[in-house]
Parts: C-alpha cells; structure tokens; sequence
C-alpha cells in the first residue's frame, strides 16, 4: 500500500430498515446540523436499496484509489487497527486494495477543505468536516450523488432510519445525499451529554460544613447564601461563592437550561426562536442579578480567561462553578495547591416553574448520524460502485467494533453478555487515551483509522475516561461518568428540543442568513447579558429590556424574517421520526 504525506500543498485538503427511495432531505449545526441546504438541480429517480447490485470488473482485481485525509496526533498508518482494517476490508470486498494516501496535519487539513472543493480537483475520497457545504458542490457535479448507488450499501441505511429526521434528515430536499455522515452507536440508549450539564462544587467544604449540592433553584439561593455566610465568618477560606470558568462562555451558559431557553437560535419545542430575547432569558438574567447584587458572584466573571479561571479554582477562590465543560472538576482536583480539595459534579438544580432543567448535548439513542462531518467521493472516481461499498462496510457492526475496540484478547475482551471492556494494556497504561491512539483505536479521537469519519461508540469512547467525584440524591457521593450521569440522573425529560429540531430545508443562502442570525446577536447578547447580570442596565426596568431586545434584533436585518423563513422551512413531519 502506498503512502504518501503532504505536509504542504497549496491546495490540498484537510481535514463528537426502510431506507430511501429516491433520496430526501438534509440538515445543519451544533450538536447535529439541521439545516438542509437545498439545491435545484433536477432529481433523478435513484434505484431502490435492497440487493447488492453488480459490480464493474476491476484491472487485476485491485481498486486503485487516493484518500485524502488527515493526521489528528498519532499517525494511523502501520498501527494493528489500520492493518486489521486493510485485512478485513478487502476480505469484505474480494479485491485488493491500493491505496495512496495524502495525510495532512488536522487544522491544516480542514481549513484547506473549501479550497480543494472550490478547485473541484479531488481525490476518489476524502475526509470531511464542513457539513452541508459540499451540498453546493455536489449540485455542481463535482462530488458523487451516493443516493444514485443505494444498491451498493448494506449497513448505512440503518443509521440513516434510526436518526432523528431520517431520510429527510440524511437527504437535500431534491433527493440527493453527497457525503457518507459521521455515525454514532449508543446502544444502551443513555442520552448523556458533554458539558453544561452539572454544576462543580467544593466537595470537601460541603461535606465539612454538612451542606449539600442544590437539587432546586431555592436550595441553590439558600447554598449560596450559606456558603457567603462561612466565608464572611472566616470559616471557609474563599472570596466569593461562585465563578466563571472562563469568559468565551458566557456565565448565564450554565443557567439557561434550568429556565427552559437557550442562549442562541434554538427550536423551542413549537417554533424557532432567539433565546436571549425570550422572557424566559429575562427571567434568568434577573434570578443571576439578585446573586450578584448578594454578592455571590466574582466582579471578575466575565473578564477571567480560562488559565485565571483555573488559577482560581485550584487555589480555592471559589466554592462553586455553575459553567464549565466536562473533565474540569477532575482537572482542578489534580491541579489542586489546596490539601483535601475535592471538586465535584451534581446535576442541574430544578426550577419549580420549569421542571427538570434541560441538558445540552443529549445523544441520540441507538445508531445515528451527524452531518457536521463525514466522508466525500470524487464525481470523477472512476469506479464509484466499489468506493460506495468500501466506504459502507465501515458502518458495519463488526468494522466499527474493530476500530473502536482494537483486537480481540489484546486490547478488548467480551464476556458472555456481550459486553466490551478494555484490557489492562489499555486501561493500565500511563496514558489510556494514548495507548489506545498507538494502536489505531479510533474511540481514543487521537487517531483516526479507516478513512474519517467513521462511526464512534458510546461506550468505548466513554470507558477510557477517568471517572470524577458526583452527587446525587439517592446515591449521595459517588465517583461517575459525565455523559452517564448527566443522562441517567436528567432522564428522558431532560434532552433540550434544541437536540432534537426539525428538519430545515433551507437554500445555501438561507442557512447564510440564519448563520449570520446567529452569530451576530450571540455576540451582542453575551456583551449586555453581563451588563444585566452586573447591574449595568438594569433587568427589571422595562424600558431597558426592550432596548436590549430591539438591539439584537438590529444586529441583521430583518430579523423577524429570518425566524419566519426558519419556521416556514421546518419539516415538522420529521421531529421524532
């Protein structure tokens, strides 16, 4: 197999059944994408998946391709997975194969990507990681239509029915689909998240001084103000009762799903909205004024960057995080210059009004794709039947066991209920993330085997990170996994409808506009929403509030239009399907 790396082109690329029928709809961003960014070319009636159609007869039965694709910290080539997956895909296909593969640095990789798109000079295959933009290239003829070769797969048309959206989710409003989407299998159906899920607490003063972590919004006020008390008396050695853990998130960011909105456009169960604008977001903005004014909250919130932040948490500045990302509270215990410091995690306290706190992230259940990233095919491969197949078999159940766990006996085992755990040469080394990386397992996300994107697991990538201290109710404290807990403890209640919208077919000029909505009033919103929360202007005079609001809506024109426009190119028919 060649290899060939490029480390500096000028040019070159880079780099979380009842299938279709012609082909549907797409989507796009966060944690998926939604919007389908349409196209109008005429629609060709694709054959239907079902059996294997027939091959073209290859020169000396090799498929000679070129991969584009990127490094992303360890080298996947000459690592065991790499070679099991060369093994086992040709096996699987019944031909050689002879792939070159042009391997560039990951952030070289994608911010080179549009550049190769709008070259129109691409490999057979490439890696792919700029969502629904291709949607404008395919439409051109210079990326392959995979709906036109549905009779080529076998395994990715079940990720397709079981996503949210379904076809329509997988297909551009004509029918088409120009790229394989990066999968996920969850099959224990936890719908955890990442981050912004859980509040941070000093365990150990909590625990010293017989309080508990907040399961309602009034027993967080009355922690708060507990907390302020054993400060000011000289009993807990602190300044302020609760931080930010860094200034490019807003502090409001681990609020907001305790008050039912969100801090950007969103679909709010019935239609598409601007958070920051809702009453709800108001209502919030005041409840974090009234911890300020006490004097809760550090004056230094909103200017602190990450490494202050962190200086802060790990000298004991603060007894409470509300907003921070997944891994912090283990971070901090390991940086900690506090003898006995402990932090730890304990789920979103409810607000009585609300109900249980929505939760950002939540997984899909079962298998399901994203269209954020995923994997291209030249409109010029000269043999597109067998790329198609190639490319699916890596959505296969025992492909993506491979390059998630690794080889059997040696760095996974399987015990007689099915259930997968790493060995001790993984879990046992140094650095377990790393040593899964060495061996090309994919779940480590420090090498990416196969050609990326290929399908994740949840419990593979879950099962080498280390555990840190959480609470909750009825099991007190304890030691668990953020995106178990977050899901078992949030429950089903808990997913945010901003995880699970519609469908929007929307032209590339409409998923611009909606991207400017976005970004331009987030902006705007985050400056005054700590000018809210400090006191600056004032939350609770209603002439400033609707300052604020007729402010963000100046940020783009027509602001009203563009929700319009998102609402009248929903596909409701696809939420929950």
């Amino acid at each position: 197999m060649k290899k060939r790396r490029i480390f500096a082109l000028l040019m070159l690329v880079v780099m979380c059944m009842t299938f279709f029928i012609s082909c549907k709809s797409k989507s796009e961003e966060t944690t998926q994408q939604t919007d389908n960014a349409g196209t109008t070319e005429e629609v060709t009636n694709a054959p239907e998946q079902g059996s294997e159609g027939a091959l073209p007869e290859l020169p000396n039965n090799t498929l000679s391709i070129t991969v584009n694709t990127a490094n992303f910290a360890t080298d996947a080539q000459g690592t065991k997975v790499q070679e099991e997956w060369q093994r086992m895909m040709e096996a699987y296909l019944g031909c050689k194969l002879d792939i070159t593969w042009n391997i560039t640095p990951w952030l070289d990789y994608k911010t080179n990507e549009p550049v190769l798109l709008q070259s129109g000079d691409l490999p057979d295959v490439a890696t792919y990681s700029q969502g629904t933009l291709v949607n404008e290239y395919g439409a051109d003829g210079v990326v392959l239509d995979i709906s036109k070769y549905q009779q080529y797969m076998k395994y990715y048309p079940e990720f397709i029915k079981n996503t949210n959206g379904g076809e329509k989710y997988a297909f551009t409003a004509n029918g088409c689909a120009y790229y394989f989407m990066d999968g996920f299998v969850n099959p224990e159906n936890i719908e955890g998240a990442q981050s912004f899920t859980a509040f941070a607490y000093r365990f150990d003063l909590l625990n010293k001084f017989n309080l508990k972590p907040a399961t309602t919004l009034d027993e967080f006020t009355k922690l708060c103000s507990d907390i302020k008390a054993l400060i000011d008396q000289g009993k807990i050695d602190a300044k302020y009762v609760m931080s930010n853990s860094d200034k490019n998130y807003a502090f409001y960011r681990g609020f907001v799903g305790i008050f039912h909105t969100w801090d950007t456009t969103y679909w709010n169960e019935e239609q598409w909205s601007f958070g920051p604008i809702e009453d709800n977001f108001r209502e919030m903005l005041k409840y974090l004024n009234s911890l300020y004014t006490a004097g809760y909250i550090d004056p230094e919130f909103g200017t602190d960057d990450g490494g202050t932040a962190t200086e802060k948490a790990v000298k004991g500045s603060n007894v409470i995080q509300p907003t921070l990302w997944s891994g912090m509270a283990r971070m901090w215990n390991t940086q900690s210059t506090v003898d006995g410091m402990q932090w730890g995690l304990a789920f979103l306290p409810e607000n009585d009004k609300y109900g249980t706190p929505w939760k950002w992230g939540s997984r899909q259940p079962g298998k399901s794709l994203n269209n954020n990233m995923g994997i291209i095919i030249s409109a010029d491969t000269e043999y597109p039947e067998w790329v198609v197949k190639m490319i699916d078999y890596q959505y296969s159940d025992e492909m993506i066991e491979m390059m998630n766990w690794g080889i059997k006996d040696e760095t996974y085992t399987v015990d007689a209920g099915g259930d997968h755990s790493f060995t001790d040469t993984i879990l046992k080394a140094e650095d377990p993330v790393q040593a899964a990386a060495n061996y090309g397992i994919m779940s480590s996300s420090a090498c990416r085997t196969g050609i990326p994107f290929t399908p994740l697991t949840f419990e593979a990538m879950t099962e080498q990170i280390p555990v840190e201290p959480w609470w909750n109710p009825a099991d007190g404290y304890y030691e668990g996994k953020y995106w178990y807990e977050s899901g078992k403890i949030g429950g089903e209640d808990s997913v945010s409808p901003f995880d699970r919208p519609p469908v929007l077919n929307l032209t590339d000029e409409q998923a611009t506009e909606k991207a400017e909505l976005t970004t331009n009033c987030e902006l705007f919103a985050k400056e005054n929403g700590l000018k809210f929360i400090t006191g600056e202007l004032n939350i609770n005079d209603d002439t400033a509030w609707q300052q604020y609001v007729d402010g963000v809506k100046s940020q783009v024109s027509d602001f009203d239009e563009k929700l319009k426009m998102l609402q009248d190119n929903s596909d409701l028919s696809s939420i929950g399907k």
